[in-house]
């Protein structure tokens, strides 16, 4: 195929996403490399990045050593980073940062053309602060349409976080609580999508097996999934 050719819509293409909590980069860098480069995610949404002003090198440096580029991220978004392979370009982005938390949105067109919006939310403060950021981030992703949309990060059972639920779909399964990663589970604080079929539901690689490695890199287990685009 000629580069440059446009896909038929028609033709399934898969997006791997990777939900993780970095916990400030408080852990080991070295494993979170091992886990971005084992996982080789097309879109990486990170919650509880560190907002300190020198910060956001740590940020670009940690995507340029496993072939990603960022999308969205910084203070502006109070710890919330999305981060794309080359698959991948941003369309458009928003950030917010206020009282109950922050987020980060990114519009990403394929290199076939389609879309998809990734967002990643993370939550302080009240239930009114946290209902407030997901009231924001539903009015920037609007009614329901055909684009597929994925969001991560910190949506516990709040006013805004069943809001959330409402407009999008679980892609995790079960309905187990949040889980320390050294701990077996799979679910993160939340994975919400949109328009898009979960063809797997996993986290590859030696760090993904040794529950006793993963609790050295992040706070919480990480999901990933494939969703397969139509």
């Amino acid at each position: 195929m000629a580069t440059g050719t446009t896909v038929p819509a028609t033709v399934p293409t898969s997006v791997r996403v990777l939900a993780v909590d970095v916990d400030r980069f408080r852990r080991s860098r070295a494993g979170l490399v091992r886990l971005l480069r084992e996982t080789r995610p097309d879109v990486a949404l990170l919650h509880r990045v560190p907002t300190h002003p020198f910060s956001g090198h740590r940020v670009g440096g940690l995507a340029s050593d496993v072939g990603l580029v960022v999308a969205v991220s910084g203070r502006d978004s109070a710890g919330a980073a999305v981060l794309t392979s080359l698959r991948l370009s941003p369309d458009g982005t928003e950030a917010l940062a206020g009282p109950g938390g922050g987020m980060a949105l990114a519009t990403l067109r394929l290199t076939d053309g389609r879309r998809l919006r990734a967002a990643t939310v993370t939550t302080r403060g009240g239930d009114a602060d946290q209902a407030g950021v997901a009231a924001h981030l539903l009015a920037l992703l609007g009614p329901p349409d055909d684009v597929p949309t994925v969001v991560a990060g910190d949506l516990p059972g709040t006013a805004g976080g069943d809001a959330l639920a409402r407009r999008l779909d679980d892609l995790t399964p079960g309905a187990a609580p949040t889980a320390p990663a050294g701990t077996p589970r799979t679910r993160p604080r939340g994975l919400l999508g949109h328009a898009a079929t979960v063809r797997q539901v996993a986290l590859p690689g030696a760090i993904g097996a040794r529950p006793d490695l993963l609790g050295k890199v992040v706070a919480e287990r990480p999901v990933v999934v494939d969703l397969l685009l139509s």
